[in-house]
């Protein structure tokens, strides 16, 4: 059971795709980083998902995150490395065999109108939701092992194109490992024509079908 609390950011469908795309990835013991950890979900549920004996470590900007994410790991018996800072601050001299980014990435005027970003949860990583995602794919080849992977995921209410463009610029191999297409939750229909106007300029992209908008979770690894 995993513990949450308002200004921290829920585990949602997103979510556990990239914890079931990790989980397929791990054939080994090894040095895990969740990377924008929140309630520390994601490596939590693969160290109790897993028999191979992994080192877990934890990274928030947000220090409530991180006490949160100690008070899951100690009740539910999982030894973990956690500690409070942007990005790779805390982890300078430290390399990872998988490090999992879980770091918000989507659009500032969607995350306004959503549900995801209440209750003093931040959102900010830009107009068009690349800022924080791509300042990780920038730099996070430097704090991997060699033959060391990231897993990432991509919200399409965010520029999809430009994160890959950053993420084919950084690593020889950049692969779609699972697609899913989610309902946007019903309160933001009234808001819909915000929405229209993104998917225009190219910022977001989504479907309608039925009568649903419908926008995409894509998890993929990059090598």
């Amino acid at each position: 059971m995993i513990k949450e609390e308002k200004k921290v950011f829920k585990p949602n469908a997103t979510t556990s795709l990239l914890v079931q795309s990790s989980l397929k990835t791990i054939r080994k013991k090894s040095d895990i980083l969740d990377l924008g950890c929140g309630t520390g979900y994601v490596g939590l549920t693969i160290a109790k998902n897993t028999k191979i004996k992994n080192n877990y470590f934890f990274s928030d900007l947000s220090k409530k995150a991180i006490d949160l994410c100690k008070t899951n790991a100690k009740k539910n018996g999982i030894k973990i490395q956690a500690k409070t800072g942007n990005m790779f601050e805390p982890w300078a001299d430290k390399r990872f065999d998988l490090i999992i980014e879980s770091i918000s990435a989507i659009a500032k005027k969607v995350a306004t109108i959503s549900p995801w970003y209440r209750n003093g949860i931040p959102c900010d990583c830009g107009e068009d939701g690349t800022d924080l995602v791509n300042e990780v794919l920038n730099v996070t080849k430097n704090h991997l092992k060699k033959n060391g992977k990231l897993i990432f995921p991509i919200v399409t209410l965010s520029n999809k194109q430009k994160i890959l463009r950053t993420a084919n610029k950084n690593f020889k191999n950049v692969k779609l490992l699972v697609s899913k297409d989610w309902p946007l939750p019903k309160s933001m229909y009234s808001k819909k024509n915000v929405l229209e106007k993104l998917k225009k300029k190219g910022v977001v992209s989504y479907k309608t079908k039925y009568g649903l908008i419908l926008y995409s979770s894509e998890i993929y690894i990059a090598y």
